[in-house]
């Protein structure tokens, strides 16, 4: 069985399409108050541009860490960015934000392949488990994410990660 995986997930946000772009952009920038608790931007970019390189860990809800790097291949100001990961996910990744009634649309794609040994090894086994762990980490980011809109003034920081 192949340990490549291929993910699609909306988040919908009671905050205009450039407000989540905001956010999205703290969080690559390593200005955003933590609100994506699962994920943990050890190396931040300093823009979100193109060859911006954003180093990452999550943490699954399982007790594993997937560390990568993203690099940015393309980024349409307030509409979409593009990267491909190095690590122990590699492949590629869009994340959308699209006008959606008086709030947003998020939408990620992720084609990913697994490189741990230990993730090729068990694949065929935990396939299931590995989506699901996926799954629960989008949906405790567009929990954040909603928070954190609907708590904060537009343009506050706190440090990112605080406490990590």
């Amino acid at each position: 069985m192949s340990t490549r995986y291929s993910f699609r997930t909306r988040w919908s946000v009671d905050a205009s399409p450039e407000r989540s772009w905001q956010e999205l952009v703290a969080v690559a920038t390593g200005r955003s108050d933590g609100w994506w608790r699962s994920l943990r931007v050890t190396a931040p970019a300093t823009r979100a541009e193109p060859g911006a390189e954003i180093g990452a860990r999550v943490r699954a809800p399982f007790g594993y860490s997937l560390r990568f790097v993203l690099r940015v291949t393309a980024v349409d100001k307030g509409r979409a960015i593009d990267a491909v990961s190095v690590g122990d996910l590699e492949g590629r990744g869009r994340v959308e934000v699209h006008p959606r009634g008086s709030g947003s649309e998020l939408r990620f794609e992720w084609d990913v392949t697994a490189r741990r040994r230990w993730m090729i090894a068990a694949g065929p086994v935990l396939r299931r488990v590995f989506a699901l762990g996926h799954r629960i980490v989008m949906r405790a980011g567009e929990r954040g994410l909603r928070r954190a809109v609907r708590d904060a003034p537009s343009g506050a920081r706190k440090p990112a990660n605080p406490g990590a």
